[in-house]
């Protein structure tokens, strides 16, 4: 089975490589990777072309958008894979196992569309903050909490055959994605590490203001039907207590083996 990688990318210059990098050294050798670079003045351009001359299984092209959502589905018109994945340049895979996990689980659970799992929070020097691993599906605590997202998740082609990316988004566009695919899809959660998600300033997560994010928390939810009232905010309130306690014992678990040992440690060096 064939995996294609989508990566949406705008002047990242310094994380850029590691995600390169983290898709290219994968034991699973079928694979592409779209770079949609929306038109980089920084080293970007200069960083693909060299990688490249070095993995041709790499392709990219760089030109204006209008947004992260847009150039998302302008990668997903490119995909000629049986698995897809969408990956943003800031970020990348947790170990080089992972598409090869990934498509076994496929091959071996063909009723399965969506598969997602945990994810690693890391800061822009790579250091490991948090290890978390999601629950299993539910759409009604999907509604409340945030816990598929587009950097621990793969799903079969059929599923953006039918849905592609609503550009008017940035701060909720994976959730908002992941809300509607997984109504009309089967998804499963492994418990197995499958990216990391990267935090730092020039992230959207932190710069778009509280008011913008609160627009467009209101239109997903009344685009979903999702009613906010007294009985769903005691709801987010409870899921996100249980919630924080769950991943305050994933990091007991699980981050100091991982920072003693990172899986991820080949594609930073």
């Amino acid at each position: 089975m064939k995996i294609s990688i989508v990566t949406p990318s705008y002047n990242q210059d310094p994380y850029l490589l590691t995600c390169l990098k983290s898709v290219s050294m994968q034991t699973h050798k079928d694979f592409e990777h779209i770079v949609i670079d929306g038109k980089s003045t920084d080293r970007s351009i200069q960083i693909l072309e060299v990688f490249r001359q070095l993995d041709d299984r790499l392709c990219f092209s760089s030109e204006t958008d209008s947004g992260q959502g847009d150039a998302v589905n302008k990668g997903f018109s490119k995909v000629s894979g049986d698995i897809v994945a969408w990956i943003n340049s800031d970020d990348y895979f947790f170990d080089n196992k992972v598409f090869e996990y990934v498509v076994n689980f496929f091959k071996s659970n063909p009723n399965v569309d969506i598969i997602y799992g945990g994810m690693g929070y890391v800061d822009s020097s790579d250091c490991l903050m948090h290890v978390r691993i999601p629950p299993r599906y539910n759409y009604g605590l999907l509604t409340r909490i945030s816990y598929i997202g587009n950097t621990n998740t793969f799903y079969r082609k059929k599923v953006i055959d039918r849905h592609i990316l609503n550009d008017q988004y940035h701060y909720v566009i994976d959730h908002e994605y992941m809300l509607r695919i997984t109504k009309d899809f089967i998804a499963f959660r492994t418990k197995r590490m499958i990216a990391c998600f990267r935090v730092h300033p020039g992230a959207t997560t932190q710069t778009m203001s509280l008011e913008k994010k609160n627009i467009e928390r209101l239109s997903r939810n009344n685009f979903h039907s999702i009613n906010t009232g007294l009985k769903f905010k005691l709801l987010v309130f409870l899921s996100r207590i249980f919630y924080r306690f769950s991943l305050l014992y994933t990091d007991w678990k699980f981050l100091k083996k991982f920072n003693d040992n990172a899986p991820f440690g080949t594609f930073i060096k």
